[in-house]
């Protein structure tokens, strides 16, 4: 068991390490040796999961760079590989869900106009994306929210109106009370599927290889992290 003091001998070969298992998607047994012993490495990754590191970085670049009045949300399907999909715990406490199409989870994300992420959740794949709508998006005081059908509820328009935010998100074919919608606003969804792009371009996003949903939290953390910076 590693020391809580405990410091990788080379940073830099560490976290390349870790980089190149997110970019390629291999088992952490085929990390080339260059970067270190392959245990060693992925077990700094473990712990900086468990300590929240990955998502306090993201968090950080959120407060220093995040001055937009937007918030545009959406949820895209995570295909689970089957060497997952052996289960410690119950499998929606990891955001396993079951569909047609076999095991899947959802990422539920909520990102700026510029469709840089600001906030996530992993949710098991057949949820309905407005339960987890309150949750991503947190703060909506004097923000306006962005999203399509899916996300249309008189329980989400109340919770942002009543928290002092802005709705443009499109009513249903079913629905009979009037909502002003404005289609300029729709334009503007396309940055949170553009973002989604981006980050599923990277393997063990793309394709969830890892059990534990906070492992897998933490390569979405990274990317989107470094997805600020560019």
């Amino acid at each position: 068991m590693l020391k809580k003091d405990r410091k990788p001998a080379n940073l830099f070969k560490t976290m390349s390490g870790i980089w190149w298992i997110r970019i390629t998607g291999a088992p952490w047994i085929q990390l080339p040796a260059y970067f270190g012993k392959w245990n060693s490495v992925y077990r700094f990754f473990s712990r900086w999961t468990k300590r929240g590191l990955f998502k306090e970085l993201l968090e950080r670049m959120v407060r220093r760079y995040n001055r937009d009045r937007y918030k545009v949300i959406d949820a895209t399907h995570i295909k689970v590989h089957q060497d997952a999909c052996h289960f410690a715990q119950s499998p929606e406490q990891q955001g396993f869900g079951k569909t047609k199409g076999g095991r899947n989870s959802k990422l539920s994300a909520v990102t700026s106009s510029q469709g840089k992420l600001l906030n996530l959740k992993l949710v098991p794949g057949k949820q309905a994306d407005i339960k987890s709508a309150v949750e991503v998006l947190g703060n909506v005081r004097n923000k306006i929210v962005i999203g399509d059908k899916g996300c249309d509820s008189d329980e989400l328009r109340n919770h942002i109106f009543d928290n002092g935010g802005t709705v443009a998100i499109p009513p249903k074919k079913s629905r009979t009370r009037f909502v002003l919608y404005s289609e300029c606003f729709g334009r503007m969804r396309y940055v949170v599927e553009n973002y989604f792009c981006r980050i599923k371009r990277y393997r063990p996003i793309d394709t969830r290889y890892d059990r534990r949903a906070d492992n897998y939290l933490s390569f979405v953390f990274l990317a989107s992290s470094m997805d600020w910076l560019k």
